[in-house]
């Protein structure tokens, strides 16, 4: 069980420092998704939702559903909508349900346009996750995963190497590695490159795989340089995206 599932885990903690993704990331999914003629924006579901935070977003479509298996999750995601609203949802729009995203057994058979998750993909057993997408997804529907890696200072290239070995080396007095739950943060670090192609798993079932990665340039002519104590920085998290069609 990820930590997040865990009776102890404090969520509303979660939800207030967890961050949102940019708009421009589900443009280009909207985009991927309604650029053939067929694609309809009837019923979005996001899986691993959490505490809603992509969820708010898909409010092209007439019906969205966040699933998660963690009920406590569940429970802030719904707190949210009461305290700040539904990101532009309409009243009814938008609900949260508890669920593994390996087994959705409340969603009926080809009923489903979009499917998508935010930083939760490197938790779910794809082996029956691409089956179960397979199942619920109209012909033309879409699937569209992603994720972000550990944080770069984009103005100062040198610091990369030591927020790496901080985040992700091996000795448990120095860093934070030894403390991941792995496999699942080994795969995000990876850029979702260990997830199979779907045809891997059920061939056929879809076309028009894509990965994509997202990643700003480092400023090379600030590399030597070191950020004062005060000095705002700009922190920029690397992205993986993975997009797939219905056959």
């Amino acid at each position: 069980m990820a930590t997040f599932g865990k009776a102890t885990f404090n969520t509303a903690r979660y939800a207030a420092i967890r961050p949102t993704y940019p708009r421009q990331l589900f443009d280009h999914i909207f985009q991927y998704h309604g650029r053939i003629p067929s694609a309809r924006f009837d019923t979005a579901v996001d899986l691993g939702c959490g505490t809603g935070q992509a969820t708010v977003e898909l409010t092209p479509f007439r019906h969205i559903v966040g699933f998660d298996p963690s009920a406590k999750m569940i429970e802030q995601a719904k707190k949210g909508i009461a305290a700040n609203g539904t990101g532009g949802a309409l009243p009814g729009q938008l609900r949260y349900e508890v669920s593994r995203a390996e087994s959705l057994y409340s969603v009926k058979d080809s009923s489903v346009d979009l499917v998508v998750s935010a930083q939760a993909a490197h938790w779910f057993d794809w082996a029956k996750l691409w089956p179960e997408v397979s199942r619920i997804l109209r012909e033309d529907g879409s699937i569209a995963i992603w994720g972000y890696s550990e944080f770069r200072l984009t103005k100062y290239a040198k610091a990369t190497p030591l927020i790496t070995e901080y985040a992700q080396g091996t000795d448990p007095r120095n860093s934070l590695g030894p403390y991941w739950q792995r496999p699942g943060r080994s795969i995000i670090e990876n850029h979702f490159l260990d997830i199979p192609d779907p045809d891997v798993v059920v061939p056929g079932a879809f076309y028009d795989f894509q990965r994509i990665f997202f990643a700003a340039e480092e400023d090379e002519k600030r590399d030597s340089e070191v950020p004062g104590n005060e000095e705002e920085i700009d922190v920029e998290w690397p992205l993986a995206l993975i997009l797939a069609k219905r056959a």
